[in-house]
Parts: structure tokens; C-alpha cells; sequence
């Protein structure tokens, strides 16, 4: 195979249809170094833990335990994998609770395969990638609050994660009090304060609260 078709490293999906499995395989599987699977939650953490792959793509229904229960497993024992969730449909509650877990995307299965392929992308080069519907559902459940809170994450160029670790940098909370509250890594949690400093340029948290507050994503109420 040509080396150019390979770009990425590993790959792992924990997915208890074959069907599904065989389907990623032929989607994107020449694209990585490696392809593993696993059809349950507990064979999925032992591969990870073993291989440390670059990207798991999790269902978030599994036989033996819940989606976001693995993720938060893999997220602790792999800091360094990039993790993609996805479902046949995109409950709510199913969607919230695997942004909350720390993955770094969410899709559909329904969706066209160009979109999986654009969100594995994404996620390799460690952006962030949650389709349209994942996205809804994360800003109205995040920030039930705030009617403009679409408009916020628009118009700042920050994902629904990053702006909700700037309202909790602006309360004074430190890195490890975040990571414990949005199920991330405390050194994930540093890295993440350290781009959104950098992109707004900020020097300290007196930078960070004065953006956050020109751009509405708190209020003085709040501070």
C-alpha cells in the first residue's frame, strides 16, 4: 500500500456489530498503520491500554458498559489517544454524556460517509469535530442559560469544550478542579488553557475574564 494512503498511526473501534466494524474498515482502514476492533467495552480498554492507539471510535452503546464510561477509562489510561463517539441517532442525553466523558467528536452513523472521514481528520490533527445535531444538543444542555449561546461559540471561534473551560478559568477554578468537573486530564486541561490564551493573547486570567466578558460568555454576575 502506498505510504501516502497511510498517514496515521493506530486505529481502535469498539462497536459490537461486525457490520459496523467491517464498514469503518473499508471507509477509512487504509488510512492507518494499524486497525484493531473489539465488540465490548472490557476487550476495548484491554486493547487500548495494550497498543495505545492514536484514535478509538466508540460506540456509545456497548454490551457490558456504558460508552462514557469507557472513555473516561481510555482518557485516563491514554492521554495521549484522540477519541470519536457516534450512534444511529443523536440523543441528547447519549450526546451530553460522551462530551462531558472528554471524547474529541461525535457523529452519526446515519450520515454521509464524507463527514466521518472529515471528522476523523479533524480529530487526528487534534482539532475538535461534533456534527450538527451533537452541537445543538451540546450548547442547549451546556448553557441552558444563555439564549446566545449558539451566537457565543460562533462568533469566538471556540468549540463548545474550550468555551465552557474559559467560564470555568474565569471562576477561579484551578486545573485540577476543572479536570475533575469536565472528566479531562489535568495536564489536558493545562494544554487547553494554554491554547485559548495563546489564540486571545492573553498574559493571565485578567486577560482571559476580560475576553470572556467583551464576548458574553459570562456576565459580572458571574465572576
Amino acid at each position: 500500500m502506498n505510504e501516502e494512503l497511510r498517514p496515521y498511526d493506530s486505529l481502535l473501534v469498539v462497536d459490537d456489530h461486525n457490520m459496523i466494524v467491517n464498514g469503518i474498515r473499508l471507509l477509512i482502514g487504509d488510512r492507518f498503520r494499524e486497525f484493531r476492533y473489539a465488540n465490548n467495552g472490557s476487550t476495548g480498554m484491554a486493547l487500548a491500554v495494550q497498543h495505545q492507539p492514536q484514535l478509538v471510535i466508540v460506540d456509545h452503546v456497548l454490551p457490558d458498559l456504558s460508552g462514557d464510561t469507557l472513555v473516561k477509562e481510555i482518557k485516563y489510561r491514554c492521554p495521549a489517544t484522540r477519541i470519536l463517539a457516534y450512534s444511529f441517532n443523536a440523543y441528547s442525553a447519549a450526546v451530553v454524556k460522551m462530551f462531558n466523558a472528554g471524547v474529541h467528536g461525535y457523529v452519526i452513523k446515519s450520515h454521509d460517509d464524507s463527514e466521518f472521514v472529515k471528522a476523523v481528520k479533524a480529530i487526528i490533527e487534534g482539532k475538535e469535530y461534533f456534527c450538527k445535531e451533537a452541537r445543538n444538543h451540546i450548547i442547549h444542555r451546556v448553557f441552558p442559560e444563555e439564549e446566545h449561546a449558539r451566537l457565543v461559540v460562533a462568533n469566538t471561534g471556540f468549540s463548545a469544550r474550550e468555551i465552557e473551560i474559559i467560564r470555568l478559568i474565569c471562576q477561579q477554578k484551578t486545573a485540577r478542579e476543572i479536570s475533575r468537573q469536565v472528566f479531562l486530564a489535568e495536564r489536558t486541561v493545562e494544554q487547553y488553557r494554554s491554547n485559548i490564551s495563546k489564540r486571545i493573547g492573553a498574559r493571565n486570567v485578567a486577560g482571559i475574564i476580560r475576553f470572556a466578558l467583551q464576548n458574553h460568555i459570562i456576565d459580572l454576575s458571574d465572576l
